[in-house]
């Protein structure tokens, strides 16, 4: 019961802010279950994908999706996706369950200390978006989104962190729209992201249909309440949460 407690609190936190999957769900896991960490990274996954899914479809409906935007950052994400599920590929056939769950617990502890030092910048306005942009931005901004897209998604298919929270910060930097809009988009690009990776990681058997249904019960109806809160509730009132669960999360699996 309270693993679908857990999967409606990270839905209504996906369709909020975009945030809230894999970087909260997955080191709560591991954290709170026995599952080894390439089932939880692997069946977050899925869940993600089935999660973004529903929420691309709310913030169409709304208009809050900038398709243009997210083409080029899905272009990234299909070589960088690839080259994560190789790189845990090759881990696995070198470790043993035990060392390279040790190196994947690792890695999110590193990772969530990395966004709970970013996500304070940004709400401080220590980030700053372009002065000016066209829907058809310069040479050198289509390389950066592309760029983007391809380290976000490796980190993705290695971990389950940065379809969300990672994207996000670079959105931030990079364009200059409206939060509800890059929600929306982040949203986008972190579906094609995830079915990429999740059928990779259910081809590999990193992947438990229990734990996946009692997640997806809560996370499918969780996101759509969060989308439809997106204009009513400012997402900056969940921004110290993140912080504080971020370096809290990322403390437990490193000394745990």
């Amino acid at each position: 019961m309270f693993i679908t407690v857990i999967g409606f609190i990270t839905g209504l936190l996906i369709g909020l802010t975009g945030t809230g999957g894999g970087v909260l769900l997955t080191p709560l896991l591991m954290v709170l279950t026995p599952f080894p960490a390439v089932t939880l990274i692997g069946t977050d996954i899925v869940n993600g994908a089935f999660t973004k899914l529903l929420g691309v479809f709310e913030h169409r409906r709304l208009g809050q999706v900038r398709w243009r935007l997210a083409t080029f950052l899905i272009i990234g994400t299909v070589p960088g996706t690839i080259g994560g599920i190789f790189l845990l590929s090759y881990l696995k056939a070198r470790m043993g369950g035990h060392e390279l769950d040790h190196q994947l617990r690792l890695m999110l502890g590193i990772t969530l200390f990395c966004e709970a030092f970013l996500l304070p910048l940004d709400r401080l306005g220590k980030i700053k978006p372009p002065k000016t942009w066209v829907d058809a931005p310069i040479a050198s901004t289509r390389v950066k989104l592309v760029l983007v897209g391809a380290l976000v998604g490796f980190m993705v298919a290695l971990t389950s962190i940065g379809s969300g929270s990672l994207l996000m910060v670079f959105l931030l930097l990079l364009t200059p729209y409206p939060l509800g809009e890059l929600v929306g988009t982040d949203i986008l690009y972190g579906l094609a992201t995830m079915a990429l990776a999740g059928s990779m990681h259910v081809r590999m058997g990193h992947f438990n249909s229990t734990l996946f249904l009692h997640i997806v019960v809560g996370s499918l109806p969780g996101v759509v309440v969060g989308s439809r809160l997106t204009r009513i509730i400012p997402e900056r009132y969940f921004s110290w949460l993140f912080t504080v669960l971020y370096f809290s999360l990322g403390t437990r699996l490193l000394v745990g």
